[in-house]
């Protein structure tokens, strides 16, 4: 439950005015009195009547000077101090509402006006405001009493304490409030011009910065127009290159062309003269067999050989000699003389397995790798999607690690090794990769890596050894029917680790 005249605790600043009129009056010289008569407000203390006694024999109180907030905050700070200080009978009647206020609600802009209003009213208030600054400012008050307000600012007295001091000190303090008004109006001035010799340092710096950018930026286009222009004419004498060689191909496609046609006369000449030697011969031997059996005849029946006779058999065997020279066929049966004979390849053999090992151990690929001359030709992709090979992985991964195994084992071992993969499967690639002591091979579309691989086992010499590394069963069936030596994928990657 409140009293009357104070306000409940907590109540609303914004609606502490309205409850004026209920609880104080005003004397005829516009000063509150407290609802509870002269007694209320004759409470303030002794000591309050002595710090006001100054003000009391003038008459009327000494309105609180209208100085910046910054100077007034200082006496405001011990206004609030003293009003919560203050026991509510001392109080003037507009302040009991705040006297239980917090601090930092009687900040607030509204209490704060009506404190200063009280201030401006009421002499006893005021009275005790000052006392409470001159008891905490004793040794700034004396100064300021003997004049001297200027040596307490020159020795690091705030503005705000010295004007403080000067309005608790009433008319004796005036000439401190104007000093301390000049040393915050100098103190600010000095702030602005720090700040603003700060803020064009800082425009000067940006624009020395902005400066230097743009002599980078016109040195960098001269730069780029440099370049410009010698790519312009690198490209013009690109031009010219480019349209002299290309005359060069056009002269040297018709030339091609020329010596096509001129080798294809040729060839057909060749032949049609080697099909008309080939009747001559086989007219000469048909003449020649006819003869020998004249001639076997004669020496049956006679002891006695005409010369002539064996003169003539005798010619006729150096000019078919002859004629087989002269068309190519020096060597050839003379039962095949017409047709150039069918070459049979001979018979490659493979490499020998260990004792005690099998053709799928990685100990036997070892001792292959080992022979002389071996070509080892790997099925790419047969071995990385192995399940003891790199499944998981992508292709590219997959043809990485490959790779990497199989040029460490040349490297040891010093065999030619190539792998082959399917090329339908990635980009255009080259068909041949060179890396290294191994060759790669991607085959063309349409082309797998099996007929790749039997077509390389099928060129190479008959006496050279090769080695094929693959679990695909068709595949390792077609190179062992071409000699070759056949081991699984796994003997491969069990190599990956010795």
């Amino acid at each position: 439950m409140s009293t009357p005249g104070q306000a409940p605790t907590g109540s609303d600043p914004d609606r502490a005015d309205s409850t004026w009129e209920d609880t104080d009056t005003v004397d005829p010289a516009g000063a509150p009195v407290p609802a509870g008569g002269a007694a209320a407000g004759g409470a303030i203390g002794d000591g309050e009547a002595v710090a006001g006694e100054a003000v009391g024999d003038a008459g009327a109180p000494v309105p609180v000077p209208d100085l910046a907030d910054a100077l007034l905050v200082g006496y405001m700070d011990a206004a609030l101090a003293t009003l919560r200080a203050s026991t509510p009978a001392t109080l003037p009647g507009q302040l009991r509402q705040y006297q239980t206020w917090t601090p930092r609600r009687l900040k607030h802009p509204r209490v704060l006006s009506v404190v200063r209003r009280t201030l401006d009213l009421d002499q006893k208030f005021r009275a005790a405001v000052d006392e409470r600054v001159l008891q905490e400012e004793d040794v700034l008050a004396r100064l300021i009493r003997a004049g001297r307000h200027a040596e307490a600012l020159a020795s690091g007295e705030p503005p705000e304490a010295v004007a403080r001091v000067g309005v608790a000190l009433g008319q004796d303090g005036q000439a401190a409030v104007r000093a301390a008004e000049d040393a915050l109006a100098r103190s600010r001035a000095q702030a602005e011009a720090a700040a603003a010799r700060s803020a064009l340092a800082g425009a000067e710096s940006e624009l020395e910065q902005a400066r230097a950018r743009a002599d980078q930026e016109a040195a960098a286009a001269r730069t780029a127009r440099e370049a410009l222009r010698a790519a312009r004419h690198e490209l013009r004498r690109a031009e010219r290159e480019i349209h002299t060689l290309s005359q060069r191909c056009r002269a040297l496609e018709q030339e091609m062309s020329q010596a096509a046609a001129r080798l294809q006369n040729a060839r057909a000449q060749a032949a049609d003269e080697q099909r008309r030697l080939g009747g001559r011969i086989a007219e000469l031997q048909a003449l020649l067999a006819q003869s020998q059996r004249q001639y076997r005849a004669l020496r049956k029946s006679s002891s006695q050989v005409d010369p002539v006779v064996a003169e003539a058999v005798g010619a006729l065997e150096r000019d078919v000699s002859a004629l087989r020279r002269a068309a190519g066929l020096e060597g050839v049966p003379k039962s095949q003389a017409g047709a150039a004979p069918p070459r049979l390849p001979e018979r490659r053999e493979p490499l020998p397995v260990p004792g005690g090992l099998a053709a799928d151990d990685p100990e036997t690929l070892a001792a292959w790798l080992a022979t002389a001359d071996v070509l080892v030709l790997v099925d790419g992709y047969n071995v990385t999607k192995h399940e003891r090979g790199f499944p998981d992985r992508t292709l590219e991964d997959q043809r990485t690690l490959l790779l990497d195994l199989c040029r460490r084992l040349a490297r040891r071992w010093g065999a030619e090794i190539t792998v082959v993969f399917d090329g339908a499967s990635v980009a255009p690639v080259p068909t041949r990769l060179p890396l290294g002591p191994i060759g790669v091979v991607f085959t063309d579309a349409g082309r797998t890596a099996d007929d790749e691989i039997v077509a390389r086992v099928n060129a190479a010499p008959s006496e050279r050894p090769v080695v094929v590394v693959s679990s695909d069963n068709e595949l390792r069936e077609r190179s062992a029917a071409l000699g070759a030596s056949v081991t699984r994928a796994t003997a491969l990657l069990g190599l990956a680790n010795r």
